[in-house]
């Protein structure tokens, strides 16, 4: 998959945001979406919910070594009991169950289980869409949009690294609000995930020039 953000993204968002200008040249910013299908994206950031990488790796393998393949049709066969025997706790089997019932052939998501299947519907309608399964917040399906499906709409005013990132791009003396961010950014509109990745970017660059 290519880099979303081309030159003439780039260069239109800049006509948007002429004052990130300086910022967006430096940057050097790169996505390439994975086409990753809801379903599994959302099991996975279930399973990865404030665990480490590692830990996580771990568990989402011997999830795999207990049904074989994640699709719907493999986890609804094993009851709760049986997912967090591989580590998952009350909670997390729970939301991996609501997950497994939402994209199952009679469940309310059974037509969206692919990636392209989401093609017609707007990010907006998709985040109402995964946002009302118990246990998938905004954020992981705004990730999803972005990383997965590469689109190009989308502000995550309640991520802490985009505050951050707005705050020194802007060069605010405060932490901006949630409500800030998204004063702040109206103007991006429609390219937010360009400002959004931006400020993600603004963070690493400025860790790693006091790391020098």
């Amino acid at each position: 998959m290519r880099n979303i953000f081309t030159k003439r993204v780039l260069e239109r968002f800049i006509k948007q945001a002429p004052e990130l200008e300086s910022a967006i040249r430096s940057a050097d910013l790169n996505l390439k979406p994975t086409l990753e299908d809801p379903f599994l994206m959302l099991v996975k950031s279930v399973v990865y919910q404030q665990l480490s990488g590692k830990a996580a790796k771990t568990i989402l393998g011997r999830l795999t070594d207990l049904v074989g393949e994640l699709t719907p049709e493999s986890l609804l066969s094993k009851d709760q009991d049986e997912l967090r025997s591989v580590g998952l706790s009350r909670q997390k089997a729970s939301y991996v169950h609501n997950i497994v019932e939402a994209f199952s052939p009679n469940g309310f998501l059974a037509e969206y289980g692919t990636a392209d299947s989401l093609s017609s519907l707007s990010s907006d309608e998709i985040c109402k869409l995964f946002s009302a399964i118990k246990g998938v917040g905004e954020w992981t399906v705004q990730m999803y949009l972005i990383f997965s499906l590469g689109r190009l709409d989308v502000l995550a005013p309640n991520d802490l690294g985009v505050r951050k990132g707005v705050q020194i791009l802007y060069k605010l003396n405060e932490l901006p609000t949630p409500k800030k961010v998204k004063e702040i950014a109206a103007h991006w509109s429609p390219l937010e995930t360009v400002g959004t990745c931006l400020a993600w970017r603004t963070v690493a660059l400025e860790r790693e020039g006091r790391e020098k």
